[in-house]
């Protein structure tokens, strides 16, 4: 399977009232292409780039033009969307699967093939990149932007974003970074946070105060979700104000996220929500160098501590 990975840019209604038609609402109207295709060590082999003309939304929407500089004039200039899928259809070729940076590429691109009343037989294989970051990475569902990821993996040679292309390629400099295969092979199964084994104050755990929660060794007491062998716990890291994790081991090699996440409250006290997920090697690496930055900080707080001015 071939990856390509996809950026698409948009116009939007003036009027802020959108083109309906039977059951479609049109939130937007493609007015560019981009798409790079990786090969099987991820470098960039192949790039596409179009410039489509709207049919509908044929004028600017000022928010738009601000970002990608794309004048009202220069519109009509683009292919028709039918030539211009035609094209990127030739470009994907028969086994390929679209990486996009963010949930909106694609529902954008089914509702335009709507729109011009284009068939495609299969659906349209598709992960978002977006999501695989934060997960792997940061472990959670927020949603990071593109530039926040580049910062992130110290990638500095980037092009200037906001143009369906560069963004693509922009994007593609991620791949590399994000255990990409075994990412898509586990795509379904990497947002699955296991049921952790009942404590005496069950999954949702209760505190009269923050250092009791500190003190608790039942939130480690967990196993593992392929054997059953109890799991073995390295330091806890601080993600948050209110958050902390730690990667747990199993002797048969299974390796886990456990995390803890709590809030307080004057008259209720503490409660605390912890969760197990699998680490994937992004993760693990990011949690080596949160280990270290840890121990890097506390050393030259040591060391301030006790110099002499």
């Amino acid at each position: 399977m071939q990856y390509i990975v996809l950026d698409l840019e948009w116009n939007q209604a003036l009027s802020g009232k959108p083109y309906r038609r039977d059951d479609l609402t049109l939130a937007g109207e493609i007015i560019q292409i981009g798409a790079v295709l990786l090969g099987e060590d991820l470098s960039v082999i192949d790039t596409l780039r179009l410039r489509v003309a709207p049919k509908y939304y044929k004028k600017m929407h000022w928010s738009v033009k601000k970002l990608t500089g794309i004048s009202t004039q220069s519109l009509s200039e683009g292919l028709s969307f039918p030539d211009a899928f035609e094209q990127l259809s030739a470009f994907c070729g028969e086994d390929y699967a679209f990486l996009t940076w963010g949930p909106d590429d694609l529902p954008m691109l089914r509702s335009n093939l709507s729109l011009h009343r284009i068939q495609y037989t299969e659906p349209i294989p598709w992960f978002d990149l977006q999501k695989i970051y934060a997960k792997i990475v940061h472990g959670e569902k927020r949603q990071y932007s593109l530039s926040d990821a580049l910062a992130h993996f110290s990638i500095t040679d980037t092009f200037p974003p906001h143009d369906a292309l560069n963004d693509a390629l922009n994007t593609a400099k991620l791949c590399p970074h994000l255990s990409l295969e075994s990412s898509i092979e586990n795509y379904d199964n990497l947002f699955v946070t296991y049921e952790l084994p009942q404590t005496d104050g069950g999954e949702v755990l209760h505190y009269d105060t923050y250092d009791a929660l500190v003190q608790d060794n039942k939130i480690p007491a967990c196993t593992c979700p392929q054997c059953e062998k109890p799991l073995t716990f390295g330091k806890w890291v601080r993600r948050s104000p209110r958050r902390r994790l730690s990667l747990a081991k199993c002797s048969c090699g299974g390796q886990y996220l456990l995390k803890i996440r709590w809030m307080e409250d004057e008259t209720t006290g503490v409660h605390a929500i912890r969760s197990l997920l699998p680490a994937t090697e992004a993760q693990i690496a990011a949690y080596t160098r949160a280990l270290k930055n840890r121990h890097r900080s506390r050393k030259s707080g040591a060391k301030s501590r006790n110099t002499t001015v």
